[in-house]
């Protein structure tokens, strides 16, 4: 079979961790069946910060395929996904005389999914879309909601990484017996229980005291000044970190000035981004995973954390309630609330955790096995 798949969202030489769970997916299946990548490059004369390339270049073991297509920026936003498909089609007719893939897998609704609607029908190709938490931002803008529904009735398959969104699916008009709920994987060897205090003193982190760990960007979105009250209230040996680099409008400075403000900067911690490889180590220092984010698809913040054994306390969002068993292995709190995180974060550091336990009872999927899943849907097309 062969698979072509679409991603706005992937990792490239500026942001090697950008998509990494888009990344993880097709490198296992890409084991399994012949796939190449595309990941289109938003193109606008003088503002675009990547060349973009049509013709497959190695990266990091899959084919990828970065074609250029000619965008807007900040204006016509509902016109992104119909201009996505203007501008790969003559590339994608000319792919498709050497090498015709069997179907087209779009990573994101919105404007992979919707893009990709228009190029699969141009081509007669059968077309699977993936939810993620992007299609929550579409719903919120009637135009591109309709456009969303007219792609996902039209897919051979619908998978989503959350129930939620599933449902949302079926709202839009999709049946279910095309819906297939399939969250995310984790990396198992990368992912794993270690040493705590020996995770801390290679991080250069305190090794007294209890530390709460968030790996998000610093966007507003992802709930961190909720979680710097909320620390504000707790024990004074109770320190945050946050992992994670400037975006969309948040920053080291914003987040400092919140903690000042709550009587807490003394107890935050800001490392800045940090390597794919150094992200295991701050799970494995931590004695709560924390992610207190008003929107996600299927963190896996959450699954990476409890693969190596750290019990979380998340918002209910996303796929949360689908992967984070409580109380087995953590909490769920209503998100942009305050009050219930700190509860919860309390009740989290009062109890004594067996790491092993943590990652038998979260039940934490390899990527190999939810790209077996992934197959069998693409073979039953």
């Amino acid at each position: 079979m062969k698979i072509l798949s679409f991603s706005y969202c992937f990792p490239n030489a500026s942001n090697p961790t950008w998509g990494m769970f888009v990344y993880q997916r097709l490198a296992a299946l890409a084991r399994m069946e012949e796939l190449r990548v595309c990941s289109p490059v938003p193109w606008f004369p003088g503002v675009a910060k990547e060349a973009g390339y049509p013709e497959a270049r190695p990266w990091q073991g899959l084919h990828v395929h970065r074609p250029r297509f000619f965008y807007i920026p900040r204006f016509f936003k509902n016109a992104d996904a119909r201009l996505y498909a203007l501008g790969l089609k003559p590339w994608l007719k000319n792919l498709a005389r050497d090498w015709r893939p069997d179907v087209l897998d779009a990573h994101f609704v919105w404007p992979d999914g919707v893009g990709v609607a228009h190029l699969a029908r141009e081509l007669g190709i059968p077309y699977v879309i993936t939810l993620r938490g992007k299609i929550y931002e579409c719903l919120k803008v009637p135009s591109q909601t309709r456009q969303c529904a007219e792609a996902l009735r039209g897919a051979a398959a619908v998978i989503s990484v959350s129930s939620k969104m599933a449902d949302e699916a079926h709202k839009l008009g999709v049946p279910h017996e095309r819906l297939h709920v399939i969250s995310n994987g984790v990396d198992r060897e990368h992912f794993k229980p270690r040493d705590r205090r020996e995770c801390r003193k290679q991080l250069g982190l305190p090794e007294d005291g209890r530390l709460l760990v968030t790996v998000a960007h610093l966007g507003y979105r992802k709930g961190h000044f909720e979680t710097i009250k909320a620390l504000a209230g707790l024990p004074e040996d109770v320190r945050l970190v946050i992992v994670g680099g400037p975006a969309q409008g948040g920053t080291e400075d914003g987040l400092r000035q919140v903690a000042r403000a709550a009587g807490a900067e003394a107890r935050l911690i800001l490392p800045g981004r940090q390597s794919y490889d150094k992200i295991p180590l701050y799970y494995g220092a931590a004695d709560v995973g924390v992610l207190a984010s008003y929107r996600e698809g299927c963190p896996n913040a959450v699954l990476e954390s409890l693969a190596c054994g750290t019990p979380v306390v998340a918002t209910d969002v996303g796929a949360v309630p689908d992967i984070l068993p409580v109380p087995a292995a953590g909490r769920i709190v209503p998100a942009e609330q305050v009050e219930p995180l700190r509860t919860a974060l309390a009740e989290v550091l009062g109890q004594s955790w067996d790491a092993e336990e943590v990652v038998r009872a979260s039940g934490v999927r390899s990527w190999e096995q939810v790209a077996e899943e992934v197959r069998t849907v693409f073979q039953k097309l």
